[in-house]
């Protein structure tokens, strides 16, 4: 099930949240929390039945660990059942994640293992993980509610996509949380927004880059049509993520929770170090935390710092996907890190002039050339496409039909400003005076209901990230 489905905006979530207030006028955690357990379970096995015993034996395997080693005194039993708790996760991702890649290399494709991908366990996995080592460190306290742990694991609106949430960042609502009218109607007008963004606007653009990159044996696009297009599946990217987390902390508002931010305007950034702080920001503090800080961070020499990112952004690349292509991109991204770390602490020089804008823009627009071609056969025509003097032909002709249309070239204008700070400075100064929230309101509820009409009209759209 995903959230811009008709199904689950006409009957699951409405049903979803008259129950929990209903149950919620009892005034009971727990009833609650089974409440909202009740409606995750169901979430996940809508679309995922196959794969809800995977999740479940999971929660159950991981809570019993937790609560094994976190009551041990002796440290060399606690240590050995928390690198038990960690080992199983790790496993469980690399057979369900990449057991495939490997035992096509080591066997050949024809006999390489044929597993499908749970969905989400990418993230729950790894929220999981975060929380044996926060426990582990008594950072903070284990959870000793069955119920709690597996809301923790399984809450519906980040389940499938993100952000990750630590447990730290929840549990305190998990044990107490009110809700009131003004967390419902800011929540339904975040999920609102991230709705819209997705069905209008990273649609549009990401329309335009699958007609070209889904057919580059017919095209040859030329330079300008080649940049254009990587152009709209970057925006689109970011467009499609930052909606899912927009409507997933927008549903978290509204059952009084609150999940962490996950993009903060990285097209603003002046170099890739400055991006990578505001972009899938969840995801970059997990590595940071759990992986670059515990290997030494930058505290032990330049040297030792370089090798360090460079160990964390091919982790961070191959996380996103069993294919060598999302490992390369990773460590792209971590070799200009590395130049940038060198660089300033080198020199004199700063990465902060509003110039390096572009540079920061250019690089990672680059880097998603490498993101978007799994295949090398595609990415040596794409590349070939890029050098070459366009053709005109029917396929061409389509595209460049799509672009010059108007409701595309309206929605390439207003995703281009979203990626600047415009629309959040219009957003403070109405919210200062009531007719400007009235405003603001009115505006979102009409883009939302037209959003709904190009959903029921274009049928199912997943999510990007979903296949991570």
């Amino acid at each position: 099930m995903v959230f811009s489905s008709p199904v689950f905006l006409f009957l699951f979530l409405p049903l979803c949240i008259i129950t929990y207030f209903i149950v919620s006028i009892f005034k009971n955690q727990k009833a609650n929390n089974i409440c909202l357990l009740i409606f995750s379970i169901m979430f996940y096995a809508y679309g995922s039945f196959d794969f809800l015993p995977i999740l479940l034996i999971s929660i159950v395997i991981n809570y019993y660990l937790s609560q094994t080693y976190s009551r041990l005194r002796i440290k060399k039993k606690k240590k050995l059942y928390f690198i038990i708790s960690i080992v199983f996760n790790v496993l469980l991702l690399f057979v369900y994640k990449y057991l495939n890649l490997f035992s096509g290399l080591l066997l050949g494709v024809e006999h390489a293992t044929k597993i499908r991908l749970p969905i989400g366990i990418s993230f729950y996995t790894f929220q999981v993980i975060s929380y044996h080592i926060d426990v582990y460190r008594k950072t903070v306290k284990r959870s000793d509610s069955a119920i709690d742990f597996s809301l923790f694991t399984m809450l519906f609106p980040q389940l499938i996509a993100g952000p990750i949430v630590r447990y730290s960042d929840i549990v305190d609502r998990l044990k107490k949380r009110t809700t009131n009218l003004d967390n419902i109607s800011s929540g339904l007008i975040r999920f609102m927004v991230g709705f819209s963004k997705k069905i209008l606007f990273a649609n549009a653009l990401g329309n335009i880059a699958d007609i070209a990159f889904g057919n580059l044996d017919k095209f040859v696009l030329g330079f300008a049509l080649s940049v254009f297009c990587i152009i709209c599946y970057t925006i689109q990217i970011y467009l499609d993520f930052s909606a899912y987390s927009d409507m997933a902390i927008g549903i978290g508002m509204i059952f009084g929770f609150e999940f962490p931010e996950n993009f903060n305007q990285p097209f603003s950034s002046r170099s890739l170090t400055e991006f990578w702080k505001r972009w899938h920001i969840t995801l970059s503090s997990f590595f940071s935390d759990y992986v670059y800080k515990p290997l030494g961070g930058s505290r032990k020499g330049l040297f030792r710092t370089c090798i360090n990112l460079i160990i964390v952004f091919a982790l961070s690349g191959f996380w996103h996907g069993a294919n060598f292509n999302y490992l390369i991109w990773g460590l792209y991204n971590g070799l200009f890190l590395v130049i940038e770390r060198v660089i300033t602490t080198k020199t004199k020089f700063r990465f902060d002039k509003p110039i390096l804008l572009i540079y920061a823009n250019i690089v990672w627009i680059i880097g998603m050339i490498l993101f978007r071609f799994d295949n090398f056969n595609t990415f040596l025509l794409y590349i070939n496409g890029l050098f070459s003097a366009p053709k005109l032909n029917y396929n061409t002709r389509w595209l460049l039909q799509e672009i010059f249309n108007p409701y595309f070239y309206a929605c390439f204008i207003i995703s281009i400003l979203y990626l600047t700070p415009f629309f959040d400075k219009i957003y403070c100064t109405f919210l200062k005076t009531r007719f400007g929230t009235v405003v603001i309101y009115v505006v979102v509820i009409l883009t939302f209901v037209y959003g709904i009409m190009e959903m029921l009209t274009n049928g199912f759209n997943p999510f990007i990230y979903f296949r991570f």
